[in-house]
């Protein structure tokens, strides 16, 4: 049984594609109250790759975390493209397939996990 919700708002970003990259992810409560940040370089990345890259690492954390087995999770992110392969895996880029598996798998660990839409100015603290 569920006892709240998290809420893990992430992000990537490059400069160029492919150049020096990172990504980024704030971690909160139901509250609002933080309770993690991450955040990392990538090498050779494009705007893509590091948005789903700040996906995966934010599942990844999620399932190895104490919260896994009690709370549902949204993971936010201010990209639509993103979105749509998250939903429409016949729509996914084949070089992305890779990300793609682990943050599956991850989904169907966690179980209550949605992948949702926020624009850009209401992400702003995963930058």
């Amino acid at each position: 049984t569920s006892i709240g919700y998290l809420k893990f708002n992430v992000d990537g970003s490059s400069s160029g594609n492919p150049r020096r990259a990172g990504y980024g992810g704030i971690l909160k409560g139901d509250t609002g109250k933080l309770i993690a940040i991450l955040s990392g370089p990538l090498k050779n990345s494009d705007s893509d790759l590091t948005e789903l890259t700040a996906i995966r690492i934010a599942l990844e954390v999620f399932v190895k975390s104490e919260w896994e087995n009690n709370r549902d999770l949204a993971v936010e992110t201010d990209s639509m493209v993103i979105i749509s392969w998250c939903f429409s895996p016949v729509i996914r880029q084949w070089r992305f397939a890779e990300t793609f598996k682990i943050i599956d798998h991850c989904i169907i660990l966690v179980q209550n996990v949605k992948i949702v839409y926020v624009c850009r100015e209401v992400n702003n603290c995963a930058d």
